[in-house]
């Protein structure tokens, strides 16, 4: 009797087939290879799946989710092929809410050094952003309590699926932030949330936050800067000239470039000029995002003054080449 390929055999044959053309074959051995009761090549296998345009291999994904829900701490381990799994459901636009009405409340304990660990966090987490791809009646509420949930990684998940929710999920977004979070991550996530469903009027909102006081004024500032509103920048130019905290000052200073308004640019170089080392040498980092672009390097060459000029000026040529 041949003896049964090894899960490393396994393994370089999927590698094999995720680089070669999708053939009629390969989706076979792929449809096969989901059947395997090996958590890890069911997880490269939906890997690859992810990855193929216009397949009809939802109904065995989801075959193989519920097989993997049966004693799932021993059966797949750490949660990896029914990660997998909801990835390649959602690449594929799948519209049945079975899986991701079962993920979203999955948890998973498995023993780690000191106690056990809950695996499950980024399940839940994309099977939020499934239940919102697919229209779910039930999305608002599960995604309401995944943003109470005890992992961040599944409060994160939450925020960030309702940024695709519109507005409905302003007023659920705006309650996280306020009523906070022990993860900053996660409250930055809402911001950013925010600022995506809503840009100009949740510019009072999260511009609120963007104080030396608060510890999400960096991500209040790079959510706005990210949104391009015509008004941000003068925002953040009040922002600057309001204080005198020198890191704050420093940290807002790539946002401001990240509008890339005019009146951003001419309010970087104009801080050239000024010869302070330490402005400088973030001002030029800030404007390294422009380092296509020939005219900006010039004018921020030709400001750039002081004792420390030498190295400001090696500093540009490092950043911009």
């Amino acid at each position: 009797m041949a003896k049964a390929p090894s899960i490393e055999d396994q393994l370089a044959q999927l590698a094999a087939i995720g680089k070669s053309p999708d053939t009629t074959e390969t989706r076979a051995q792929l449809r096969k290879n989901l059947g395997s009761k090996s958590s890890v090549i069911v997880a490269k296998t939906a890997d690859i799946i992810a990855g193929i345009e216009n397949h009809e291999f939802a109904s065995d994904l989801m075959t193989a989710f519920q097989r993997f829900m049966r004693e799932p701490a021993k059966t797949d381990k750490g949660c990896a092929a029914k990660t997998a799994i909801v990835k390649a459901l959602l690449a594929t636009d799948c519209d049945d809410e079975q899986v991701f009405r079962t993920g979203v409340r999955h948890v998973q304990l498995e023993p780690v050094w000191g106690g056990r660990a809950d695996t499950a966090a980024p399940l839940r987490a994309l099977c939020a952003l499934g239940l919102v791809q697919t229209g779910s009646p039930d999305a608002m509420i599960e995604l309401a309590t995944l943003l109470a949930d005890p992992e961040p990684d599944a409060r994160i998940g939450a925020a960030h699926a309702l940024a695709h929710c519109g507005h409905i999920a302003v007023p659920l977004l705006r309650f996280k932030v306020l009523s906070g979070d022990s993860e900053l991550s996660v409250l930055s996530e809402c911001l950013n949330g925010l600022v995506k469903i809503a840009p100009a009027a949740s510019l009072e909102f999260v511009g609120g936050f963007i104080d030396p006081a608060s510890p999400l004024y960096e991500s209040a500032a790079f959510a706005l800067a990210e949104s391009r509103i015509p008004e941000v920048f003068a925002l953040l130019h009040e922002k600057w000239t309001g204080t005198f905290d020198r890191e704050f000052k420093q940290i807002l200073l790539l946002p401001i470039a990240l509008t890339r308004s005019d009146a951003a640019c001419d309010f970087l170089i104009s801080l050239l000029e000024t010869g302070d080392v330490a402005i400088s040498t973030a001002v030029i980092k800030a404007l390294s995002i422009y380092r296509g672009d020939a005219m900006i390097r010039k004018r921020a060459e030709e400001a750039i003054c002081g004792q420390a000029e030498a190295q400001l000026r090696s500093l540009l040529r490092r950043e911009f080449d």
